[in-house]
């Protein structure tokens, strides 16, 4: 039994090296492609990897880049978008991302936000949700050794600063929880799209023959409210709401 339990994690070991420097092999591939100027190639075999089950924001980032060059203007805003989902505080990636929005037609102006609110959302979008997580395990860390050194140690100031940095650690550990799930949940949403159709009508009611309220076009980016059948009600940017065709959409 204890010999064909270690076949089996070798085996599953063995696979997953291979497994790796396959993704490894096509990244190198399709940076030469993309290097050449092969963007279509370049794209393929990146597209390859996230089939096999890699994902990363470089990938994301490098797709966005190589449609970007051929000017496949709402496919690079897509891939930026995923980008940032994953590395949102990515500097490279949000400035591509501004500058692929000032190609599209529609200039939505977003509705202020709350002082606060944006800031919180500004710290939030500095980190991923893993490294928020990794913050969350190092100030846990930080508490159970301040508690442990304060019940240790005699000396009254000594207790007082390390008493001071478990409760430090404590309401830094709640914060970093809470940027944690909240990014989280910002990464694995799928209520964020982008229009692909080079126009759609947004109706008033899932019916073609419903009141035209207005009209986007291709590479905005919009919030799904809610689904029936092949219509999705949409939120944009400056608040106002419809009706679309699902079919005029790729999700974020």
């Amino acid at each position: 039994m204890m010999r064909t339990l270690i076949f089996i994690l070798c085996l599953f070991l063995s696979f997953n090296r291979l497994f790796s420097e396959d993704a490894i092999s096509l990244f190198k591939r399709a940076n030469e492609y993309y290097k050449n100027s092969d963007f279509e190639k370049a794209i393929e075999l990146y597209e390859k990897i996230l089939k096999i089950g890699y994902e990363s924001a470089e990938i994301y980032y490098n797709i966005g880049n190589a449609y970007f060059r051929l000017g496949k203007i709402p496919h690079s805003i897509l891939y930026y978008e995923r980008a940032k989902k994953l590395a949102p505080g990515d500097d490279e990636i949000n400035f591509n991302l501004q500058i692929a929005n000032l190609r599209i037609v529609d200039k939505i102006e977003p509705i202020p936000k709350f002082f606060l609110i944006e800031w919180i959302e500004t710290i939030r979008a500095n980190f991923s949700s893993s490294t928020w997580a990794i913050f969350t395990i190092i100030f846990s860390w930080l508490i159970f050794i301040s508690l442990a050194v304060f019940l240790l140690v005699i000396s009254p100031k000594m207790r007082k600063a390390f008493f001071a940095i478990a409760v430090f650690s404590f309401l830094m550990a709640i914060f970093t929880i809470f940027f944690s799930i909240q990014t989280n949940n910002l990464e694995n949403n799928d209520d964020m799209a982008i229009i692909f159709s080079p126009s759609v009508t947004v109706k008033s009611s899932p019916d073609m023959n419903s009141i035209t309220l207005f009209t986007l076009h291709e590479g905005t980016k919009l919030q799904i409210i809610d689904r029936l059948s092949d219509w999705v009600k949409i939120r944009i940017a400056d608040g106002n709401i419809g009706w679309i065709p699902e079919n005029s959409i790729e999700i974020i």
